[in-house]
């Protein structure tokens, strides 16, 4: 995984991408919520997804990449 990689646990990644914990969670599973039978996919803001690459020091294309899309 990508945050393992740079050496970020979850709780600093979201406060540096300025996004709560739960929702990193939530977008690391897949999930659109964080409802426990959520069936919907994970489908962040693209502000959110760039925030987070910013931290990671990648880019969107990359990580969406990375996903298959």
């Amino acid at each position: 995984m990508l945050r393992e990689d740079c050496g970020l646990t979850q709780a600093i990644l979201a406060a540096r991408a300025g996004i709560s914990t739960n929702q990193l969670q939530n977008i690391e599973a897949g999930k659109s919520s964080g409802l426990k039978d959520a069936a919907d996919p994970s489908n962040p803001r693209m502000s959110t997804l760039i925030e987070i690459c910013e931290v990671l020091g990648t880019s969107a294309s990359e990580v969406l990449a990375r996903a298959g899309y």
